[in-house]
């Protein structure tokens, strides 16, 4: 176990050496530090102010979708071979001496580490969301735990199900399609309420609150573990943390009996997870689950210099068999239109949730760029164009890819809604241009911080640059659109502030497609 902790300690250490070789990265890591630690040490959770009144119900149904999603994908992704172990570790622990038990914790270690950022934010801001949302004393403890033995079910489950299904091939087939049918079951009386209703709201916090779904067996307990944030630890969340605790125990002692059988099984989820780990590097999309097939399809280059990216984009993307709508816009679009059916609002105050909503989802839902993928190719460099030029025609199939998305969402919905035309042309306006600006201000990142960092750096500079529109953008555009009553000119105001934050970024991106990245 020595020879373990050796090997952690020594990983640590490496990484932060090489952290501080990129004085920009660490500066900025430190930064987010200080913007994380702050509230904590300056806010006083003993503070009384005004909280935000958010019904118990509407969390307890927020807490039960959170639980399903991530419970359901978790198991979804080990059954598909994921593995929390790399390479390296298969080729050195899993030949060496060591006990398959502690080779178990050591990556178990890891795991929790990869979360540990996620559990010291939860546990910093506790005072802020103690004087926001009302929070028992001691919430900050119940959030951390929850997340943390969530983590730990969800994989040793996940681990679990994998070594069952890996003996017999068809036994995959039947525990996804199992997973599948009871995931519609739990669906079902969501529809079943809404057709009578006509609130799909109401429907979805009615069933997900409902006090019985508690008895699930974890994904039931760990939502009433939650809610302890408002009653804090009291018998019943104790009772909850111990079963999954006994569960947890179980399915270690059960893994740690496989010894050899189940690292076997183990390496082939492990080579997957290596070479999505390398796809990510070079900006592509791996699909580990199905075979992707393409078309054959006849084309011809006729565009030359920089447009032959573009033109390149356009034919692989033929070859898969859809042309410029993702999957993302698909599922945008359709969310939109059920909302605009089934929620009770008046049609202006819809369309802005729905531009703001859609906003906030196209900030998290991140597509793979595909002008990552072009600059890992050394030959873009070596294009008779300019740098500008070619990130002009690197990025315009996103571009298109957004403009689209914009027109389908806020044109469909606008129609269903009966909402003026000027004001379906600004949103389409304003959504596609603030998706720009996340393309150009991805590209930015990228140069300043290089391809690691710049990874795990982009959301965070996504958010900073969505506060920074909300304050100095959509503030005075609402402020404007309230005192003359031009809701379009309001929103098309924003949406020229984004024009000319896409312009400055464009500039200092630029820098990127000049030459190849250094190591």
């Amino acid at each position: 176990m020595s020879a373990l902790v050796y090997i952690l300690k020594k990983s640590l250490k490496n990484n932060l050496k090489g952290l501080l070789k990129k004085p920009a990265a660490l500066i900025t890591y430190i930064i987010l530090a200080c913007l994380f630690i702050m509230p904590s040490l300056f806010g006083k959770s003993s503070q009384q102010s005004s909280t935000l009144a958010i019904s118990r119900d509407v969390m307890r149904s927020i807490f039960m979708g959170y639980t399903m999603l991530l419970f359901v994908v978790s198991i979804i992704s080990s059954l598909s071979g994921a593995s929390f172990f790399r390479m390296a570790d298969v080729n050195l622990l899993f030949t060496a001496p060591i006990k398959a038990g502690y080779i178990l914790i050591y990556g178990f270690v890891k795991q929790l580490a990869t979360n540990f950022i996620i559990m010291l934010f939860l546990g910093l801001q506790y005072p802020n969301w103690k004087r926001i949302f009302g929070f028992a004393d001691g919430a900050g403890w119940v959030l951390i735990i929850a997340y943390m033995l969530l983590v730990i079910v969800m994989s040793l489950v996940g681990m679990i199900l994998y070594a069952y299904a890996s003996k017999k091939p068809e036994r995959e087939y039947w525990v996804k399609r199992i997973i599948y049918g009871l995931v519609i079951a739990f669906i079902l009386p969501i529809l079943v309420k809404t057709i009578e209703t006509q609130n799909i709201l109401k429907s979805i916090v009615a069933w997900l609150s409902n006090d019985y779904l508690k008895y699930i067996p974890i994904i039931g307990w760990f939502r009433e573990m939650l809610m302890g944030i408002y009653t804090g630890i009291n018998t019943e969340i104790l009772v909850y943390i111990a079963l999954n605790l006994i569960i947890a125990t179980a399915a270690f002692i059960k893994i740690y009996r496989m010894d050899t059988e189940f690292y076997e099984k183990v390496i082939a989820g492990t080579e997957l997870r290596e070479l999505t780990y390398e796809a990510a590097k070079k900006g592509r999309a791996i699909n580990t689950n199905t075979r992707v097939k393409y078309r054959k399809v006849k084309a011809k280059f006729t565009l030359e210099g920089s447009l032959a990216i573009f033109e390149k984009q356009i034919l692989e993307k033929r070859k898969k068999g859809f042309w410029l709508l993702p999957t993302r816009t698909i599922i945008l679009t359709l969310g939109a239109v059920i909302a605009a059916v089934s929620t009770p609002f008046d049609s202006m105050e819809l369309m802005l949730g729905i531009l703001g909503v859609a906003a906030y989802l196209m900030l998290i839902l991140d597509m793979v760029a595909v002008w990552e993928r072009d600059i890992s190719r050394h030959y873009i460099y070596l294009i008779p164009a300019t740098p500008f030029k070619k990130m002009l025609a690197s990025t315009l199939v996103e571009v298109i890819n957004i403009t689209i998305e914009g027109i389908l969402i806020f044109g469909i919905v606008g129609m269903i809604l009966k909402v003026a035309l000027p004001v379906v042309l600004s949103s389409i306006l304003a959504y596609a241009t603030l998706g720009i600006v996340f393309i150009y201000s991805d590209i930015v990142v990228r140069r300043m911080y290089g391809k690691i960092h710049g990874g795990i750096l982009r959301e965070f500079f996504r958010v900073f640059v969505l506060i920074l529109i909300i304050l100095f953008v959509v503030t005075p555009a609402a402020i404007l659109a309230n005192v003359t009553g031009n809701y379009a000119l309001g929103i098309s105001v924003s949406a020229a502030v984004n024009m000319v934050l896409i312009l400055m970024f464009m500039w200092i991106g630029t820098g990127l497609f000049k030459s190849p990245e250094l190591p």
